[in-house]
């Protein structure tokens, strides 16, 4: 039996409390999702994670109209962009973590490639993670960008702005945040010279989990 709309919003809660509490997000910065079948609930537009409630979490429907609460994220997009492209999505979370930002700005150009998987248990989780360039927050260039890598990819780094990930619920969607993190710091700590999972391993790991880059709607 799935969950009920009442403890959607209350794993919401905790999650967002937990990002900030384990120092991926910091002050206002962040936003948090969860859908719940044609609809989403996601935090409001300057909501602390680190301190949200329940009044400040707005219901939307998948093209975006609020049919509950008041103004949404301005990174509302994104967060749709992931949901219509990923039938099994029912968490998403844009942070901004730390190592993540640092690591980013070593990254000259976009890459559909853009960590080095230094463990399987972040290629297992995140697996191929691409780049997007910067783009304003809340852009709707950014949003388009998410759009257009939403069906392959669900976890995304963007450019001296954060990471946004897709997952099955938000405990899967919170693990993969904290696998990018890591892997983003492990190659800032070594300046990028610690050696990564060969080719084959990562070929492996895909072939165990059925999946392939090449087709769209990868599992998370």
């Amino acid at each position: 039996m799935g969950m009920s709309e009442s403890e959607k919003i209350d794993a919401l809660i905790a999650a967002s409390k937990a990002l900030y509490e384990r120092k991926l997000i910091h002050a206002a910065g962040g936003n948090t999702s969860v859908r719940d079948g044609d609809f989403v609930w996601i935090s409001q537009t300057g909501a602390e994670l680190g301190k949200l409630t329940e009044d400040k979490i707005v219901k939307v429907d998948l093209d975006g109209k609020v049919l509950e609460g008041t103004a949404p994220s301005k990174e509302l997009g994104m967060h749709l962009a992931m949901y219509r492209a990923r039938e099994n999505a029912g968490a998403v979370i844009h942070a901004h973590p730390t190592y993540s930002i640092a690591y980013s700005t070593l990254i000259a150009e976009e890459s559909t490639d853009s960590i080095p998987p230094y463990t399987a248990a972040f290629y297992v989780r995140a697996g191929r993670v691409p780049m997007i360039s910067y783009h304003p927050s809340g852009a709707h260039s950014l949003h388009e960008a998410v759009e257009a890598l939403a069906p392959r990819y669900h976890a995304l780094l963007l450019r001296q702005h954060g990471i946004l990930v897709a997952g099955t619920d938000m405990s899967s969607a919170i693990g993969i945040v904290e696998e990018v993190e890591q892997c983003c710091q492990i190659s800032v700590v070594t300046g990028s010279n610690g050696a990564s999972l060969r080719e084959t391993q990562c070929r492996a790991i895909d072939k165990a989990l059925g999946r392939s880059w090449d087709n769209v709607n990868q599992t998370s």
